[in-house]
Protein backbone atom coordinates (compact mmCIF):
# COMPACT_ATOMS: atom_id res chain seq x y z
CA UNK A 1 0.00 0.00 0.00
CA UNK A 2 1.28 3.44 -0.85
CA UNK A 3 2.23 5.40 2.26
CA UNK A 4 1.01 8.93 2.64
CA UNK A 5 3.43 11.53 3.95
CA UNK A 6 1.63 14.18 5.95
CA UNK A 7 2.73 17.78 5.54
CA UNK A 8 1.61 20.99 7.20
CA UNK A 9 -0.80 22.98 5.07
CA UNK A 10 -1.49 26.66 5.42
CA UNK A 11 -4.80 26.90 3.63
CA UNK A 12 -6.78 29.85 4.75
CA UNK A 13 -5.85 33.47 5.12
CA UNK A 14 -6.36 33.80 8.86
CA UNK A 15 -6.85 31.68 11.97
CA UNK A 16 -10.16 29.93 12.27
CA UNK A 17 -11.73 29.25 15.61
CA UNK A 18 -15.19 28.26 16.71
CA UNK A 19 -17.47 31.26 16.87
CA UNK A 20 -20.87 31.65 18.44
CA UNK A 21 -23.63 32.28 15.89
CA UNK A 22 -24.75 35.89 15.75
CA UNK A 23 -28.22 36.80 16.94
CA UNK A 24 -30.82 37.17 14.19
CA UNK A 25 -31.33 40.93 13.74
CA UNK A 26 -34.70 42.70 13.50
CA UNK A 27 -36.31 42.94 10.08
CA UNK A 28 -35.81 46.71 10.17
CA UNK A 29 -32.02 46.33 10.40
CA UNK A 30 -32.00 43.86 7.51
CA UNK A 31 -34.14 46.16 5.37
CA UNK A 32 -31.71 49.02 5.99
CA UNK A 33 -28.69 46.95 4.95
CA UNK A 34 -30.43 45.71 1.81
CA UNK A 35 -31.52 49.23 0.87
CA UNK A 36 -27.95 50.48 1.33
CA UNK A 37 -26.63 47.70 -0.91
CA UNK A 38 -29.11 48.52 -3.67
CA UNK A 39 -28.33 52.21 -3.45
CA UNK A 40 -24.57 51.61 -3.62
CA UNK A 41 -24.94 49.37 -6.66
CA UNK A 42 -26.71 52.10 -8.56
CA UNK A 43 -23.47 54.06 -8.67
CA UNK A 44 -19.96 53.37 -9.93
CA UNK A 45 -18.05 53.95 -6.69
CA UNK A 46 -16.52 50.59 -5.73
CA UNK A 47 -15.49 51.89 -2.32
CA UNK A 48 -19.10 52.76 -1.51
CA UNK A 49 -20.09 49.28 -2.63
CA UNK A 50 -17.43 47.67 -0.44
CA UNK A 51 -18.57 49.72 2.54
CA UNK A 52 -22.20 48.70 2.00
CA UNK A 53 -21.13 45.06 1.79
CA UNK A 54 -18.98 45.28 4.93
CA UNK A 55 -21.86 46.84 6.86
CA UNK A 56 -23.82 43.62 6.39
CA UNK A 57 -21.36 41.51 8.40
CA UNK A 58 -23.25 41.90 11.68
CA UNK A 59 -26.65 41.28 10.12
CA UNK A 60 -27.15 37.53 9.52
CA UNK A 61 -30.64 37.76 8.11
CA UNK A 62 -32.13 35.75 5.21
CA UNK A 63 -32.94 38.95 3.31
CA UNK A 64 -29.35 40.18 3.63
CA UNK A 65 -27.86 36.86 2.50
CA UNK A 66 -30.27 36.80 -0.44
CA UNK A 67 -29.19 40.32 -1.42
CA UNK A 68 -25.48 39.46 -1.16
CA UNK A 69 -25.64 36.20 -3.13
CA UNK A 70 -26.03 37.77 -6.62
CA UNK A 71 -23.07 40.04 -5.90
CA UNK A 72 -20.82 36.97 -5.82
CA UNK A 73 -21.39 36.46 -9.52
CA UNK A 74 -21.09 40.03 -10.81
CA UNK A 75 -18.76 42.96 -10.46
CA UNK A 76 -15.02 43.07 -10.00
CA UNK A 77 -13.03 40.29 -8.36
CA UNK A 78 -12.30 42.61 -5.44
CA UNK A 79 -16.00 43.16 -4.79
CA UNK A 80 -16.76 39.45 -5.02
CA UNK A 81 -14.02 38.77 -2.50
CA UNK A 82 -15.48 41.43 -0.21
CA UNK A 83 -18.88 39.74 -0.39
CA UNK A 84 -17.38 36.32 0.39
CA UNK A 85 -15.55 37.75 3.39
CA UNK A 86 -18.69 39.39 4.72
CA UNK A 87 -20.73 36.20 4.41
CA UNK A 88 -17.90 34.39 6.18
CA UNK A 89 -18.48 36.59 9.21
CA UNK A 90 -21.86 34.95 9.81
CA UNK A 91 -20.89 31.73 11.63
CA UNK A 92 -23.41 28.92 11.65
CA UNK A 93 -25.85 30.84 9.44
CA UNK A 94 -27.39 28.51 6.87
CA UNK A 95 -28.38 31.30 4.48
CA UNK A 96 -24.81 32.60 4.42
CA UNK A 97 -23.55 29.13 3.54
CA UNK A 98 -26.18 28.85 0.81
CA UNK A 99 -25.14 32.20 -0.67
CA UNK A 100 -21.49 31.13 -0.70
CA UNK A 101 -22.38 27.83 -2.35
CA UNK A 102 -24.03 29.77 -5.18
CA UNK A 103 -20.73 31.52 -5.89
CA UNK A 104 -18.60 28.39 -6.31
CA UNK A 105 -19.26 27.36 -9.89
CA UNK A 106 -19.37 30.89 -11.32
CA UNK A 107 -15.98 31.72 -9.84
CA UNK A 108 -14.30 28.43 -10.64
CA UNK A 109 -11.81 30.11 -12.97
CA UNK A 110 -11.11 33.06 -10.66
CA UNK A 111 -8.57 31.67 -8.23
CA UNK A 112 -8.59 34.50 -5.68
CA UNK A 113 -12.38 34.73 -5.61
CA UNK A 114 -12.83 30.97 -5.39
CA UNK A 115 -10.38 30.83 -2.49
CA UNK A 116 -12.31 33.60 -0.71
CA UNK A 117 -15.58 31.72 -1.26
CA UNK A 118 -14.11 28.51 0.16
CA UNK A 119 -12.64 30.39 3.09
CA UNK A 120 -16.07 31.89 3.76
CA UNK A 121 -17.60 28.42 3.72
CA UNK A 122 -15.03 27.25 6.26
CA UNK A 123 -15.69 30.20 8.53
CA UNK A 124 -19.48 29.80 8.42
CA UNK A 125 -19.00 26.11 9.17
CA UNK A 126 -22.55 25.00 8.38
CA UNK A 127 -23.22 21.29 7.95
CA UNK A 128 -24.97 21.89 4.61
CA UNK A 129 -21.57 22.68 3.10
CA UNK A 130 -20.32 19.13 3.66
CA UNK A 131 -22.52 17.65 0.93
CA UNK A 132 -21.83 20.57 -1.41
CA UNK A 133 -18.07 20.06 -1.12
CA UNK A 134 -18.49 16.31 -1.51
CA UNK A 135 -20.23 16.82 -4.86
CA UNK A 136 -17.63 19.40 -5.92
CA UNK A 137 -14.81 16.91 -5.36
CA UNK A 138 -16.74 13.97 -6.78
CA UNK A 139 -17.48 15.83 -10.02
CA UNK A 140 -13.86 16.96 -10.58
CA UNK A 141 -11.35 14.54 -9.14
CA UNK A 142 -11.44 12.10 -12.06
CA UNK A 143 -11.12 14.70 -14.82
CA UNK A 144 -8.18 14.16 -17.15
CA UNK A 145 -6.46 17.35 -16.06
CA UNK A 146 -7.37 16.96 -12.42
CA UNK A 147 -4.27 18.76 -11.22
CA UNK A 148 -5.43 21.87 -13.03
CA UNK A 149 -9.03 21.71 -11.82
CA UNK A 150 -9.56 24.59 -9.39
CA UNK A 151 -10.62 23.92 -5.86
CA UNK A 152 -10.33 20.13 -5.60
CA UNK A 153 -7.55 20.07 -3.02
CA UNK A 154 -8.89 23.25 -1.44
CA UNK A 155 -12.25 21.53 -0.93
CA UNK A 156 -10.55 18.72 0.99
CA UNK A 157 -8.79 21.33 3.11
CA UNK A 158 -12.02 23.18 3.87
CA UNK A 159 -13.76 19.96 4.94
CA UNK A 160 -11.21 19.86 7.74
CA UNK A 161 -12.67 23.08 9.13
CA UNK A 162 -16.29 21.87 9.05
CA UNK A 163 -16.60 20.36 12.51
CA UNK A 164 -19.20 17.72 11.79
CA UNK A 165 -19.04 13.92 11.88
CA UNK A 166 -20.37 14.01 8.33
CA UNK A 167 -17.10 15.66 7.25
CA UNK A 168 -15.08 12.65 8.37
CA UNK A 169 -17.49 10.26 6.67
CA UNK A 170 -17.38 12.22 3.41
CA UNK A 171 -13.57 12.44 3.35
CA UNK A 172 -13.17 8.72 3.91
CA UNK A 173 -15.93 7.84 1.42
CA UNK A 174 -14.37 10.04 -1.28
CA UNK A 175 -10.90 8.66 -0.68
CA UNK A 176 -12.25 5.13 -1.03
CA UNK A 177 -14.49 5.86 -4.03
CA UNK A 178 -11.85 7.84 -5.92
CA UNK A 179 -8.95 5.58 -4.90
CA UNK A 180 -6.77 8.46 -3.81
CA UNK A 181 -4.29 6.12 -2.12
CA UNK A 182 -3.01 2.61 -2.52
CA UNK A 183 -1.75 0.75 -5.54
CA UNK A 184 -5.17 1.02 -7.17
CA UNK A 185 -4.99 4.77 -7.57
CA UNK A 186 -4.76 4.26 -11.34
CA UNK A 187 -4.77 7.13 -13.83
CA UNK A 188 -4.00 10.37 -12.13
CA UNK A 189 -2.62 8.45 -9.17
CA UNK A 190 0.12 10.98 -8.45
CA UNK A 191 -2.37 13.76 -8.12
CA UNK A 192 -4.74 11.61 -6.12
CA UNK A 193 -1.93 10.77 -3.74
CA UNK A 194 -1.48 14.50 -3.23
CA UNK A 195 -5.21 14.78 -2.51
CA UNK A 196 -4.79 12.00 0.02
CA UNK A 197 -2.22 14.01 1.93
CA UNK A 198 -4.64 16.91 2.18
CA UNK A 199 -7.46 14.53 3.12
CA UNK A 200 -5.39 13.18 5.99
CA UNK A 201 -4.50 16.70 7.14
CA UNK A 202 -8.25 17.42 7.26
CA UNK A 203 -8.89 14.27 9.28
CA UNK A 204 -6.19 15.23 11.77
CA UNK A 205 -7.76 18.66 12.18
CA UNK A 206 -11.24 17.22 12.68
CA UNK A 207 -10.37 14.45 15.12
CA UNK A 208 -7.23 15.56 16.91
CA UNK A 209 -5.79 12.13 16.13
CA UNK A 210 -2.16 11.93 15.04
CA UNK A 211 -1.57 11.11 11.39
CA UNK A 212 -1.30 7.46 10.40
CA UNK A 213 0.19 8.12 6.97
CA UNK A 214 -2.29 5.59 5.57
CA UNK A 215 -5.95 6.21 4.76
CA UNK A 216 -6.82 2.54 5.20
CA UNK A 217 -5.80 2.82 8.85
CA UNK A 218 -8.02 5.90 9.17
CA UNK A 219 -11.04 3.91 8.01
CA UNK A 220 -10.44 1.26 10.66
CA UNK A 221 -9.78 3.86 13.34
CA UNK A 222 -12.99 5.78 12.56
CA UNK A 223 -15.12 2.63 12.68
CA UNK A 224 -13.86 2.02 16.20
CA UNK A 225 -13.88 5.60 17.46
CA UNK A 226 -16.73 7.47 15.71
CA UNK A 227 -19.09 6.70 18.59
CA UNK A 228 -16.80 8.66 20.91
CA UNK A 229 -17.59 11.94 19.15
CA UNK A 230 -20.65 14.16 19.20
CA UNK A 231 -22.05 15.41 15.91
CA UNK A 232 -19.98 18.60 16.23
CA UNK A 233 -16.78 16.53 16.68
CA UNK A 234 -16.45 17.30 20.36
CA UNK A 235 -15.57 14.31 22.49
CA UNK A 236 -18.40 12.63 24.33
CA UNK A 237 -18.19 12.58 28.08
CA UNK A 238 -17.29 9.19 29.46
Amino acid sequence: MRILVLAAFVVLAGPLSAQEPLAVPPQKDADERVAALREAWKGSDDLAKENAVAACADCPHPAVAAALAPLLVSGSEELRIAVAKTLGKMPGFADAAKALHSGMKTNEKYDKVLRAVFEGIARVGHVSSVGVLEKWIDDRLDLRDSEEVPGVILAFDVLGFLKHKASVDVILDLCNKKKVSGWGAGTGGGYKWKCGRHAEAALVRLTGQEAFGDLELWKDWWKKNAKGFNEDMTAKRK
